[in-house]
């Protein structure tokens, strides 16, 4: 029986209450439109599944690619989800599969249920399907929203208009499948359930053909017909070159889509190709390191300059002020520092304490004398704020981040404000227990300044920092660039795919300045750090040894008044004082090494912290601990014995004309200088440690000074005797190379 009669029965329902309908060709009909239908199930459920195991690679190509934040890869467990999920559900209802003489009544039964699960299946969907994906895109909205935004409303504006969009998209989803429920799976499933009643009429016996010997038939209502007199579901065949064609369209789009992000990604990454600019001594050997690095880390720009003795001996530049415009830094620009810009603030603090302005031991109660000084507050010392050990909060509430008040009084007002509310509330943990890294410790410090002079806190850094060292190149906030000149850099934001130029105005909220809002040259970060670095030897122009000492003196964490004390490590071998910046935009590290007289700045306007700070430490840990550079001096060739000779392992060396077994160097053992110069130098190393012993002890952290003091041990009495300002000289280190020299000539 072709379709046609039944629609012709159909039509006729009003004439001829029951048709008589063959049962094998009923069967035949039932089994044809089962197989149809769970095509259509096989091929949605194909494409879905083969959709998510075509995005997993995908999803992390185009993460790494575009750098994006770990919210990012949320979706690749829901993509295994989905994937898990629809196999489990495919593995528990698999089809049974059809057999010619099967029960008519068994197979409207299996296809009944076929057509209920899929309808639990779509009427859920939200839950399996979409509430898996709505969490992971959604999260990955809000921290990418978090990160790009600069004020409240921004971040609002942002995740309202993203969350929106993908509101109406799943919204729209959905909607398509309830829409499924309601005209193709429910009318199937009632029209089903009347076939279903039919047969069960007529198995209690309105059947015929079971004794006759003729073919069984059924007397059937025309309106159980109905789901064979249209057809709802596509045939397998139909539905495969449906599905297929809808996988290329898709694997086309997802192609084209990985195609365009790599483009913007190339063409949002700095690909500038021009020359460094560079001077002094070492300046080409320190652009070639600049270019290289900036070039690996994909940094809009960066600079770097070394200034040993308080002279530049090498200064590099290489990059573009704005990413795509062709307009090149150079070595005389200016960078924001951020962070940095506490140690200038407890500078002028330091200068307003020898000026018996302010004191150590002033606290936020005796400078702020309001009633709504929380108690927890009002004992908290100035020392614990510029030492971050008071127990500030880090930030201060997000809703002040895109406050813009003018220089001077306004700014300062606003300031006090800020800090009055803060102070009125419970201190987040107890003052002077736990070192704990605050913007706000250090604005509270800078207000005090205000309170107890008067004067807003850029007067005071202009007045008692930046005008006695001559530092003409140092100012507030982002140097001021316009686009049409670009005569200075614009900070930069890594967004998605790319980076962006922000405009020349966007930093900290002014209110923050003493935590990091200042700007500067590299001469005058350099200038400035040499400041530091002179002070600590009595010889610095605008505090006392004891005032620099203090400002250098760790509380926790081996942090100080805006400077981190970092000890002798494998990567760089002095005791060193650094402090680095970034206010998202651009980035900036200075460090100075006392021991080699020697500042290295380092600063780039993109806002990659991450990769800034990897390239500005290759460029310290190049410039002090590693070999020297091209025009640098060697390791001086000196020693504080005439002769060397060796018992096994240990040195006995000659003092005074006199053999002595040797105990020590400075604070540094024997044992430890010869297994450092075995592990370095292999089967050279008593040649180092007799010729090159500068060299050994420096790279060991313990660069020896003009004189050292040694302890030895008598050959004959076994006491010890501890030998001080032992000179180390020229004379002595040629004797011992000539003495080897000679023992390499006689034992050939």
């Amino acid at each position: 029986m072709d379709p046609d009669k039944y629609q012709q029965a159909w039509h006729a329902q009003t004439a001829q209450p029951k048709v008589i309908v063959h049962a094998d060709l009923l069967l035949e009909e039932v089994q044809r439109h089962q197989g149809n239908f769970q095509a259509t199930i096989f091929w949605r459920d194909f494409r879905e599944v083969g959709i998510a195991v075509l995005l997993l690679p995908i999803w992390f190509y185009l993460g790494i690619r575009t750098s994006s934040p770990w919210t990012w890869y949320l979706t690749v467990p829901a993509l295994l989800w989905i994937i898990g999920f629809m196999l489990v559900d495919r593995f528990r209802h698999r089809p049974k599969p059809s057999e010619p003489g099967e029960p008519l009544i068994d197979c409207v039964k299996v296809s009944l249920a076929q057509v209920e699960h899929q309808i639990w299946l779509l009427r859920n969907v939200f839950w399996w399907y979409l509430l898996p994906f709505c969490i992971s895109i959604l999260a990955f909205f809000f921290h990418t929203a978090w990160l790009t935004s600069s004020a409240w409303w921004e971040f609002i504006a942002s995740t309202l208009a993203l969350s929106s969009l993908l509101a109406v998209v799943y919204g729209l989803v959905y909607f398509i499948n309830q829409r499924a429920v309601r005209k193709q799976l429910q009318p199937r499933r009632e029209e089903l359930l009347a076939l279903l009643m039919s047969l069960g009429d007529e198995s209690s016996g309105e059947s015929s053909g079971e004794s006759t010997g003729e073919p069984e038939t059924y007397a059937i209502v025309p309106a159980s017909l109905s789901p064979f007199a249209e057809e709802r579901f596509l045939t397998p065949s139909g539905a495969g070159i449906r599905n297929a064609v809808a996988m290329v369209v898709l694997v086309a789009a997802l192609i084209l889509v990985v195609v365009l992000v790599d483009m913007a990604s190339r063409i949002s990454d700095s690909q500038y190709a021009g020359t460094a600019q560079s001077s002094g001594v070492n300046g080409d050997a320190l652009a070639l390191q600049v270019t290289e690095l900036r070039e690996q880390k994909s940094l809009v720009g960066l600079a770097a300059m070394v200034m040993v003795d308080g002279k530049v001996g090498a200064v590099a530049a290489q990059g573009e002020r704005i990413i795509g415009s062709g307009v090149s830094v150079e070595i005389d620009d200016r960078w924001h520092v951020g962070g940095i810009t506490k140690s200038i603030t407890a500078t002028m603090i330091g200068r307003l304490i020898e000026a018996d302005q302010m004191h150590w031991s002033d606290t936020v109660g005796s400078v702020f004398s309001e009633p709504n000084v929380h108690a927890d507050w009002k004992s908290v010392t100035l020392r614990q704020l510029l030492t971050d050990i008071a127990g500030a909060p880090a930030n201060f509430p997000r809703e002040l981040w895109s406050h813009r008040p003018k220089p001077g009084i306004e700014s300062t007002r606003a300031r006090r404000e800020a800090v009055m509310d803060v102070v009125s509330q419970p201190l987040p943990r107890p003052a002077g227990q736990m070192y704990s890294y605050s913007n706000v410790g250090m604005t509270i410090a800078g207000a005090m300044a205000e309170e107890v002079t008067g004067f807003s806190w850029e007067d005071l850094v202009k007045q008692e920092v930046f005008e006695p060292l001559e530092l003409t190149g140092s100012g507030f906030g982002p140097p001021r660039s316009p686009s049409d000149t670009l005569p200075q850099p614009r900070g930069h934001r890594a967004r998605l795919a790319g980076k962006f130029a922000m405009d020349d105005d966007a930093d900290n909220t002014p209110i923050m300045g003493p935590s990091g809002t200042v700007h500067m040259t590299l001469r005058d970060l350099c200038t400035y750090a040499t400041e530091h670095m002179q002070g600590d030897l009595g010889k610095g122009k605008l505090l006392s040894k004891e005032t620099y000492e203090r400002l250098h003196a760790a509380e926790q964490n081996q942090y100080a008044c805006g400077w981190v004390v970092r000890y002798p490590d494998s990567r760089i071998p002095y005791k060193n004082y650094w402090h680095n910046g970034s206010n998202t935009m651009w980035y900036a590290l200075v460090v100075f090494v006392p021991e080699k007289n020697m500042v290295v700045a380092v600063a780039s306007n993109d806002g990659d912290s991450e990769k800034a700070e990897a390239a500005a430490w290759r460029v310290v840990e190049a410039s002090v601990s590693r070999d020297p550079l091209p025009g640098q001096s060697a390791f001086a060739k000196k020693s504080p014995f005439a002769a060397i000779r060796w018992q096994g392992n240990q040195p006995e060396v000659m003092l005074d004309d006199d053999w002595f077994t040797l105990v020590s160097i400075g604070d540094v053992s024997v044992a430890q200088i010869v297994d450092f110069s075995k592990q370095k130098y292999d089967q050279l190393w008593q040649k180092r440690f007799e010729e090159d012993l500068v060299e050994v002890l420096t790279r060991m952290g313990h660069p020896p000074a003009d004189s050292v003091t040694l302890i030895v041990e008598s050959l004959f009495t076994g006491e010890q005797i501890k030998m001080e300002n032992v000179v180390m000289s020229e004379e002595n280190r040629k004797a011992i190379r000539a003495a080897a020299r000679s023992r390499q000539d006689s034992s050939q």
